[in-house]
């Protein structure tokens, strides 16, 4: 309590500085009048006196220093005087702090952007109660990813585990885009609405509270299509009823049914996909309302109960899950049972939510984090070139303010304040355009390609990027860290200046500039090294784009418009469904201009890079075969001429094998029929798969490899024709144009309205639309990394010419000797332009040898080029030594121009 007290003292001193001064001056002359008096009664003069008392008190200002360092907090009280004097300086030297500020600003705020995309897909944890003890329950087989898309029955037999669970939700997320807003206001939802499906207990399951009204709860999820009610997202609250208190009670319809709006949920809650917020959340018995084409699969989401560890959940469940695959496949197979014997379920912690995006942009998101961590380096040592400089003018003050009694560490505090200044200028200044870079991140992310079948996680990604405190702490850290690091090696040499040159005016002079200025010659050929690598990475994933963007799709580019339509949502099924696709195909087909046009169960590009194992189908004589991902792709006829794949043999599917009792047919690809039969034709041969695998289907033909994914996959793919009961409410329809498919856009829009003016149409675009779209993430990533890149080299070449300004004003005596001597224009520019070559050159062979060991790291994301390619690691380096001889060569050339009389004056 007492140091408590003591120290709300010292704190309020501060506030009482002019008193206390004038109090410690009163005190201290009260003692040395003491002792003058003493000393004249001892026989002293007054001058004596004053002199003898003076040297026994020790001298006033000494004494007043000890007195504050007893009754303040001198390390505060200075820290507030060297703030306020680091302020006047930086003010004084305008241009040298923009340019520090602005440096320090572009690396800050590229590590605090990158990590705000970090924190919120990796680190931020769900708003819910307690959120460590959610976890995800899928499966796993060992060789591809975890499957964690299930049935509502598998959510019922997992929900009896209650010895480890307190509770267990199920969440089925779909796309929708036929909600219309009922009354005032309202109107048809333009773009889709993200609907989750749930049951009754998944709000109190996360402990997650309304903001307005009611959440969804268990009586709500008893009686199929029985409760009609809808809680919705705070953004779609805010994007459609604009924030309106009346929202409660007011009504939506989707598919034709009519809900109730019940509740809002808090403005930090997005659902517990994270990169997918949802809009509307539904009672999961609306499922046949919301999804007539069809169920959707869930995901299912526990709470451990208290003291539970994830490990005796998982052995708890996976009694459940052993005991439900023997029931699902009560007599499998040699193959089944092998596949089951692998077949485990997997838990998940869940608390940071559930995110397939998470995996495959956290790759690209460490690369990234590497490269701002580089650029920040770089923007580090250009700072510290600038402030070497700077400490060169700095010598007199420094030899002053120690000759006056300041120490070795009172200045080094105050040019570590300067510098830590310096770095939160920059800090603050790089937040601002963290912000900015934060929301066109946004916006460059936030969509993605159409996707056709519930279970396919979509690759698009939507996240909250407003900075938290992790953010802010993180961006507060690296203000103190840069701060102290670029500020390290100037403040020690301008604490260390030798006081008697300083103070007669040739500290500037002694010594060869070069030996004087070493360091940051160091410095800048370390900037050039890490700038190449940058340079060489970014060229890497620039030239991956470029692969992926002109790669062989195995499909015409040019004449093709993707139609992603979904009349299954607008009521249409069953014999009614298989005769609007024929009827749409056929009236595409009919339009001017167009040759051809067929659908498919998952359309062209989907970016989706997924697939089922190979052992899982059975070719006919032969054993299983793992090592390939396989695609089944249900078509219309005329699939392939409509798309431009070529037949290599056998047959086209036709209208006769799309008839309901047709035998079972199917043409696949060519690397599938590589895969599986070698050298030898597969036309009429047999495998079965899936289920059904005890069903023969007969190979009729064999197509060119056509690219339905990603473009720099390949999978094996077998078409089977679309028939009556195939039931697929969402396909992409393809339309061949004569011309550029840009041009029919426009007229097949129209004709789908007057076909069908409540039909969802998801999207249309060409083939070249689409691949940008599926290549967000490549793009996005040669994009952020090209632009680092050049900044880094930007940053290095500043600080070449820094360097090289520097030194070459320091020689101006010796440059005007030289000339005086005899020495030509052209021969003083060869001598400081090579100078700076050689600081490139060396830099350029240091970052070459780094960049072959660093490019290695990131050759998994590389496409069509290997890690050490020599064209690119070429350019990058005639690049790096292009832009550095351009900044190295402006100061030699205001070297050659020296006068040598005005030179030989200098000093």
């Amino acid at each position: 309590m007492r140091r408590t007290r003591k120290l709300f003292v010292r704190l309020f001193g501060l506030f009482e500085k002019n008193r206390r001064e004038r109090d410690l001056a009163e005190e201290i002359e009260s003692h040395l009048q003491l002792h003058i008096a003493d000393n004249i009664r001892a026989g002293m003069s007054p001058g004596a006196a004053r002199r003898e008392a003076l040297l026994k008190l020790g001298g006033v200002e000494r004494t007043k220093d000890e007195y504050r360092d007893q009754r303040s907090i001198p390390t505060l009280e200075s820290l507030l005087q060297d703030l306020r004097y680091a302020a006047r300086m930086l003010r004084r030297s305008p241009g040298f702090t923009a340019v520090a500020v602005l440096s320090l600003a572009l690396g800050i705020g590229a590590n605090a952007t990158i990590f705000s995309v970090i924190n919120s897909l990796m680190l931020r944890a769900l708003p819910v109660r307690n959120p460590e003890q959610l976890v995800t329950i899928g499966d796993n087989d060992g060789q591809t990813r975890t499957n964690y898309f299930k049935g509502y029955g598998q959510y019922q037999k997992f929900r009896q585990l209650t010895q480890v669970f307190s509770s267990v939700a199920a969440v089925g997320n779909v796309d929708r885009s036929n909600v219309a807003i009922n009354g005032t206001g309202g109107g048809m939802d333009t773009a889709q609405v993200r609907v989750a499906l749930v049951s009754g207990n998944y709000f109190s399951m996360l402990g997650v509270q309304p903001l307005i009204g009611r959440t969804l709860t268990p009586d709500d999820d008893r009686v199929p299509g029985g409760h009609p009610v809808a809680m919705i997202g705070y953004g779609y609250w805010e994007r459609r009823f604009a924030l309106s208190s009346g929202v409660i009670g007011r009504t939506l319809t989707l598919n034709g049914t009519t809900y109730t709006i019940v509740g809002v949920t808090p403005r930090g809650f997005l659902g517990d996909w994270v990169g997918r917020p949802t809009d509307l959340w539904l009672p999961i018995m609306m499922q046949a309302q919301v999804m007539p084409e069809g169920r959707v699969g869930v995901r299912i989401v526990g709470r451990l109960k208290p003291g539970v560890i994830i490990q005796q959940a998982q052995a708890a469940a996976e009694v459940v899950h052993q005991r439900d695959l023997r029931e699902f496949w009560p007599n499998p197979t040699p193959e089944r049972m092998q596949y089951m014997a692998r077949l485990h379920v997997a838990l998940a912690p869940a608390g940071a939510g559930f995110s397939p995006q998470r995996d495959s942009y956290g790759a690209s998101l460490t690369i990234l984090m590497a490269v701002v961590g580089v650029v920040l380096l770089i923007a580090c040592a250009n700072v510290t070139n600038l402030l070497l400089a700077r400490s060169a003018a700095r010598q007199r003050e420094m030899a002053v303010r120690r000759a006056i009694g300041a120490g070795h560490l009172r200045l080094l505090q105050q040019l570590f304040t300067e510098s830590v200044l310096l770095a939160l200028m920059g800090g603050a200044l790089g937040l601002l355009f963290s912000v900015w870079a934060t929301n066109a991140l946004s916006a460059a992310v936030g969509s993605g390609p159409v996707l056709l079948g519930s279970r396919s996680p979509s690759p698009w990604i939507s996240l909250d990027l407003h900075p938290d405190w992790r953010v802010l702490s993180f961006t507060a850290g690296l203000c103190l860290l840069t701060g102290i690091l670029f500020g390290l090696a100037p403040a020690f040499r301008s604490a260390g200046t030798s006081l008697s040159p300083a103070l007669i005016g040739r500290g500037a002079v002694s010594g060869s500039a070069g030996g004087r200025f070493r360091l940051g010659r160091v410095l800048v050929v370390s900037q050039v090294a890490l700038s190449l690598v940058l340079l060489i990475v970014a060229g890497l994933f620039v030239r991956t784009l470029h692969n992926l963007k002109s790669a062989d799709l195995g499909v015409d580019r040019q004449h093709l418009l993707l139609i992603w339509a979904a009349p299954g949502q607008a009521g249409h099924r069953g014999p009614e469904l298989a005769a609007f696709w024929r009827t749409l195909r056929d009236r595409l087909a009919s339009l001017p201009g167009v040759l051809s046009a067929s659908e498919s169960s998952i359309g062209l590009l989907t970016g989706i890079d997924g697939g089922g194992p190979s052992e899982m189908l059975r070719v006919e004589g032969r054993p299983p075969k793992p090592g390939l991902l396989m695609w089944q792709a249900v078509i219309a006829p005329r699939f392939f001429e409509t798309v431009g794949v070529t037949l290599l043999g056998g047959r086209d599917l036709n209208e006769r094998d799309n008839e309901a009792g047709a035998p079972q047919v199917a043409v696949i690809n060519e690397t599938m029929a590589r895969f599986f039969f070698g050298g030898e034709n597969p036309i009429g041969k047999h495998f079965g798969s899936g289920r059904d695998i005890g069903t023969p289907v007969e190979i009729v033909g064999v197509v060119r490899d056509a690219k339905h994914g990603a473009p720099g996959t390949i999978r094996g793919m077998w078409y089977v024709p679309y028939r009556p009961d195939s039931g697929l409410g969402t396909m992409c329809v393809v339309v061949r144009a004569a011309g550029p498919a840009a041009g029919m856009a426009a007229r097949v829009r129209q004709e789908l309205r007057a076909m069908d003016a409540s039909l969802p149409v998801l999207k249309i675009d060409t083939v070249d639309e689409q691949l940008d779209t599926v290549l967000v993430q490549e793009r996005l990533t040669a994009s952020l990394a090209g632009m680092f890149g050049g900044l880094a080299a930007i940053l290095a070449c500043l600080g070449l010419y820094g360097v090289m300004s520097y030194t070459t004003a320091r020689r101006t005596n010796e440059i005007g000797i030289r000339m005086a001597l005899g020495s030509t224009r052209l021969e003083v520019l060869h001598l400081v332009l090579m100078e700076s070559l050689l600081m490139i050159v060396i830099g350029t062979a240091i970052g070459i040898s780094a960049a072959l060991g660093a490019t290695r790291l990131i050759s998994t994301k590389l496409f069509g080029i290997t890690a050490t390619d020599p064209i690119t690691i070429a350019a990058a380096a005639l690049l790096m030594i292009a832009v550095g001889a351009l900044a190295g060569f402006l100061p030699a050339q205001r070297a050659s121009r020296v006068d040598p009389i005005a030179a030989l004056r200098y000093e």
